[in-house]
């Protein structure tokens, strides 16, 4: 069963989703195949588009980006200290 997942993060600004892109970029390079992942920063948000082949390839796929969405929001903050 093919599976179209649309995810869309609201950042702190169109910079931050530059940042967060490209941060993300290279985890999204060469997925395993039938997992396509596109990836588009626009106007403070950061949007993904997952397809796969299979239904929990999809669900972990999101799982991973958003525990990665997460875990850089926590480091752009510490290293913006109170400026966040």
């Amino acid at each position: 069963m093919k599976t179209r997942v649309v995810l869309s993060i609201d950042c702190y600004g169109i910079e931050v989703g530059k940042e967060l892109t490209r941060v993300l970029t290279p985890d999204n390079e060469g997925p395993p195949r039938g997992l396509d992942i596109m990836m588009r920063a626009r106007k403070g948000k950061v949007g993904f588009e997952i397809t796969s082949d299979s239904p929990s390839t999809s669900l972990s796929t999101v799982l991973a980006i958003l525990r990665d969405v997460s875990l850089f929001e926590q480091v752009w903050l510490l290293s913006r200290g109170q400026e966040a």
